[in-house]
Formats: C-alpha cells, structure tokens, sequence
C-alpha cells in the first residue's frame, strides 16, 4: 500500500478534515516530521485532484470518498473545524439541540476577536463569525458523530436567544423555538443571567421566562422564588422591550411591553 493510499483509508471514515489533521496523518506514516508544504504537494493535493477531498475554505475539507460517512458536509462539524477556540451557539445551537422553529442556511460560530474569520459559503451553507470575549462559560463538550464538538449550553442559549434575538430571526422564532427547549436548568439561567450585569437581558429574560411558564410543559416547573430572585435583581427606570413601540407597562420587569407580543409565540 503507498502512502498516499494509507493516507486514504485514514481519512475515509472522516467527514471533515483539516490541513494539520492531514498532516499528523501523514507524519504518524512516515514516523517522521515532514515539512508541510511537501505534504500538501506529495499527498493532499493529488487527493483533491482525483475528487477525494473537496475544498470548503483555506486548510478545511470535505472528505468526498465514496465510502465517506456523508455524501453532504455536517454544518455542526464544519463549524467544529474552521477555529479551535469557538463555540455553536444562537440559531444553531438551537438546530442542534433539535429546538429550532425554522431552518437556517446560516451558521453563527463565536470566536473571540482576535480569532475572527472571514465569513463564507459552502453547499449552501453560510458561516459566520459571532465575537464574544467569553468563549468558556456555560459551553460544554458533545461527542458528535464520531467527532467532538463544543456548544453552548442550554442555559446559555437561552440567554442569547432573548439577548440577539434579531440572529434568531425575530421573536416569532425566538418564542417558538424557546417554547421547546426543555432540560433548563432555571437556577442556573437566573445565576448566569445576574453575572452579565445587563438590565434590559434580565428584564427580558424574566418576562420571556414567565410568558413560557403559561405555554410551554417545559417550564411549567420554574419556580416563584427562582423568578423572585430574577426580579429583585431589576433596577434602574422603566424601558421599552422593543425600542420605540410603545405598550403598557409591566410593572413586575419594568418593561413597556407591545399588546401583540404574546401573539409572536402564537404565529397570529
């Protein structure tokens, strides 16, 4: 078997493979350290040439083999590869967790500034960068697919859903993907949600928290004292929910709040 041959049986049960990956791969054959230039040119370009591997962005690609686990490039995984500091989160940790209301052609990644990327296009797919500073609270590890991936959790979406929820596609998709979302864990939410210091997220998220309460069997277990401890957190003078739209005042979140927002989750 030649190397280039090895190199195949190596990746063919991969999907999506990086530059360093194919590397490591290579270096294990030959038990030795390679100059990478030489491997691109040696073993990765051919495999291109011959439709082996297919090119999703600079040092990222699509194991195309025909006994390759998918015909079609995971978004999940993707994602995975494109930073190795990241997270999935907004709409489509949303689709991960199998909560999204709608399909989006769009993949957010957040990365930290400093490793932002330029957004781009794949099967279809759009990948773009979301910059965050805090790429470690509230992200966990899931074996996918064979693979690795981090995601935010739960609690954590929950919270940049109502916090960006115009990435989510509106609060018509926010509402009704949230009303899903079952496996909060409510006092982590209330705990995480007071570390961010933001008054109109919290008053957000007790009012979305509780209209959820009255709709959804997944929220029907938050608890008064859990939502007490949200709202004793409210301070400051009273804001609009959504800027300029007027509404009557929620005096419990100190919100003014439209008289059709409760429609959004109801689709009228």
């Amino acid at each position: 078997m030649t190397i280039q041959q090895e190199l195949l049986e190596r990746v063919a049960g991969r999907i999506v493979v990086t530059s360093e990956e194919i590397e490591e791969e290579v270096k294990q054959i030959l038990n030795q350290s390679t100059e990478k230039n030489y491997i691109y040119r040696k073993f990765a370009y051919p495999l291109i040439k011959k439709g082996y591997l297919k090119k999703i962005r600079r040092n990222l690609y699509h194991v195309t083999l025909p006994r390759a686990q998918s015909s079609q490039a995971d978004r999940f995984l993707v994602a995975s590869r494109i930073k190795q500091n990241y997270y999935i989160g907004l709409h489509a940790a949303l689709e991960f967790y199998g909560k999204a209301h709608s399909y989006f052609n769009k993949v957010h990644v957040c990365v930290r500034p400093e490793d932002r990327f330029d957004q781009f296009q794949y099967e279809n797919t759009t990948y773009t960068p979301y910059l965050t500073k805090d790429i470690t609270s509230q992200i966990i590890t899931q074996k996918y697919r064979g693979e690795t991936i981090k995601v935010c959790t739960k609690e954590r979406l929950f919270v940049e859903c109502v916090k960006h929820h115009n990435k989510i596609g509106g609060w018509e998709e926010t509402l009704k993907s949230l009303e899903g979302l079952g496996g909060i864990d409510f006092e982590t939410l209330v705990g995480y949600i007071i570390k961010q210091n933001n008054q109109a997220l919290l008053r957000r998220t007790g009012l979305v928290l509780e209209l959820l309460k009255h709709e959804s069997v997944f929220y029907k277990h938050l608890e008064q004292n859990t939502v007490k401890r949200l709202q004793n957190n409210v301070k400051g003078h009273n804001q609009y929910l959504i800027k300029g739209k007027r509404g009557p005042l929620n005096e419990k979140w100190r919100l003014y709040v439209p008289t059709d927002f409760e429609e959004h989750l109801r689709g009228i």
